[in-house]
């Protein structure tokens, strides 16, 4: 065989493992975006779990039940309306967004209510009870049903009352809010979230409480 038919031979094989090789495609490379890969992780809510929100919690029992339930404050407002109900003129809803769950961790509770929690506070203004005490006991209405609400989201959440009351399942955290119709006048700067116990169902003064914070009011 002459030296040009080799030298064509030669040519012609690298020509076609040329075109053999460049044919194939690369996965990785051509392989479709996925609307997960190219658009930005949308964050989902939260829910906190009752012990990891911050601050102290009480127990308390309403009276003629047996088992009680974890009460711990989250939040507050200021409010003209709650729970569909507005304040009389020259006053305003001291709103108290709680966390509940059940006094002990290995069952639930049924029928849970708000509405015999108290607001403690020393009044400026006027004086309280029968005995016209300067420290006020004042019963929460309206106060609503319990749900499961994210975080953050219970002042825009659509609040309405329960006169049934709300079950708690086992470990499981739910959110409520309870107003005290306050004069717009009053200026008192603590204030305690109560509840009667198994010990003091009647007499507030020896009712379980803790602290909560002020709402923020804008300034008239």
């Amino acid at each position: 065989m002459s030296n040009r038919m080799l030298a064509a031979l030669a040519v012609g094989s690298l020509v076609l493992v040329a075109g053999c090789s460049g044919s194939g495609t690369d996965a990785k490379s051509e392989a479709p975006t996925t609307n997960a890969e190219s658009s930005p992780s949308v964050s989902q809510p939260k829910y906190t779990k009752f012990a990891d929100f911050p601050g102290k919690g009480l127990v308390t029992t309403e009276p003629g039940l047996k088992l009680g339930v974890q009460v711990k404050p989250v939040d507050t407002s200021w409010a003209p309306e709650l729970i569909g109900k507005s304040a009389d003129p020259g006053n305003h809803y001291f709103a108290v967004y709680v966390a509940v769950t059940g006094e002990l961790p290995d069952r639930g509770v049924e029928n849970v209510k708000l509405s015999y929690l108290r607001l403690k506070f020393k009044t400026t203004v006027q004086k309280c009870g029968p005995v016209q005490s300067d420290t006020c006991y004042m019963e929460a209405y309206p106060s609503s049903g319990l749900d499961e609400v994210a975080d953050g989201a219970w002042r825009n959440s659509t609040w309405s009352e329960t006169i049934m009351g709300t079950n708690i399942e086992r470990g499981e955290t739910k959110i409520g809010v309870v107003g005290f119709k306050m004069p717009d006048m009053e200026n008192a700067k603590s204030f305690e979230l109560c509840g009667p116990t198994k010990d003091a169902e009647v007499d507030p003064d020896r009712f379980s409480c803790v602290p909560v914070k002020a709402p923020f009011r804008k300034a008239s």
